[in-house]
């Protein structure tokens, strides 16, 4: 395909400078700062859990951590546009909030279920939202939320805004009908979303070739016109290749694309899962995959990391990532009288 083709030539250009001259200095710092979300979003996530899993637990409700997932959502925030562009997820919904970003703060505060979460307290895990920079977020209903991500697509061709929605979910939402009914209508009218499963080979705990009669979950793409394919979920550099194709083909009105971003995730699905699925052997042929071990190889490789340069910036998220929790802590809970505020938005005024 062109499309093919075209993600080629960008994944080459993609590829890390060396830390020299004025064009080096500043890629640098770019890969150096995606490289410091990863581990944000992976300290992040290993604190949720700790904070989940002690006495006297904070956290309440499901909570999905994101761990191993993180060139996914990374890759997509180096080419998202905050001023146009929308993101519409499942419930595993920490790592992109952060990446689009979202402070620890707001989004410890509103795991804690206080005011000064991003959803107000009232959300928790599964729904950190954060509209103003296009982060539509995280929706509880398996699948439910792909007509969500139509919608956004199809305002944004009906308007000719110029902008792309990012529409994210699992393996197991490949076999919602709401899946199929969304991406034949988004290739109907041709319009700008990109349908992007997070395939970390188990819904829950079942192993796509238990759910799927067709193991390769590209191919569930090929009855809807529209390009689809495989894409290795944990290189950075190809994530980040392959959505900057697929959104400029959007954005040229060429229609969407469906994306299998192949990936791990290191936690069980939702805190009460001991993984007791995963063999041994597989889990440590995955962590050999580590999408920030990977990375950080690569930024060696090319003279763009130093040791001090990494542990500085684990000292760094590890600090703000304490700090959002001591802060998250120290904040209040919803008012009683708030809870039914944002229940509801009128779009027009209801008559006398």
């Amino acid at each position: 395909m062109a499309v093919a083709n075209e993600v080629e030539k960008r994944r080459a250009a993609s590829k890390p400078a060396a830390a020299s001259g004025d064009n080096g200095r500043a890629d640098a710092r770019v890969e150096l700062d995606r490289l410091r979300m990863m581990l944000l979003i992976r300290r992040f996530e290993e604190r949720t859990f700790q904070e989940y899993t002690k006495p006297g637990q904070k956290i309440g409700g499901f909570c999905h951590l994101y761990s191993g997932q993180e060139a996914v959502a990374v890759g997509i925030a180096a080419i998202f546009d905050k001023s146009k562009d929308a993101l519409v997820n499942g419930y595993r919904c920490h790592g992109h909030s952060l990446a689009l970003g979202m402070s620890p703060r707001a989004a410890m505060a509103e795991l804690f279920g206080k005011i000064t979460g991003c959803s107000k307290g009232k959300g928790g895990s599964m729904h950190l939202f954060q509209a103003d920079v296009g982060n539509h977020g995280g929706h509880g209903i398996v699948g439910g939320h792909i007509p969500l991500g139509l919608g956004m697509a199809f305002a944004q061709w009906y308007k000719k805004t110029g902008g792309v929605t990012f529409c994210l979910f699992g393996d197991g939402a490949v076999n919602q009908g709401t899946f199929n009914e969304a991406l034949n209508m988004a290739s109907l009218y041709k319009v700008p979303g990109i349908f992007i499963v997070e395939n970390n080979g188990v819904a829950m705990g079942t192993q796509v070739e238990r759910s799927s009669a067709e193991k390769d979950l590209a191919k569930r793409g090929c009855g809807f016109a529209m390009p689809y394919k495989n894409i290795d979920g944990n290189d950075l550099d190809t994530v980040i290749a392959e959505m900057r194709a697929a959104a400029e083909r959007a954005r040229a009105g060429d229609g969407p694309c469906y994306i299998v971003a192949n990936t791990y995730r290191f936690r069980g699905h939702s805190m009460s899962d001991p993984l007791k699925y995963r063999k041994r052997e597989e889990a440590e042929a995955a962590r050999k995959r580590d999408p920030i071990l990977l990375y950080e190889a690569r930024l060696r490789e090319h003279g763009v990391l130093t040791e001090e340069q990494l542990e500085t910036m684990q000292a760094e998220v590890n600090d703000e990532v304490e700090q959002a929790i001591r802060q998250a802590d120290a904040d209040p809970h919803p008012p009683l009288e708030d809870r039914f505020t944002d229940v509801l938005a009128e779009s027009y005024p209801l008559e006398k």
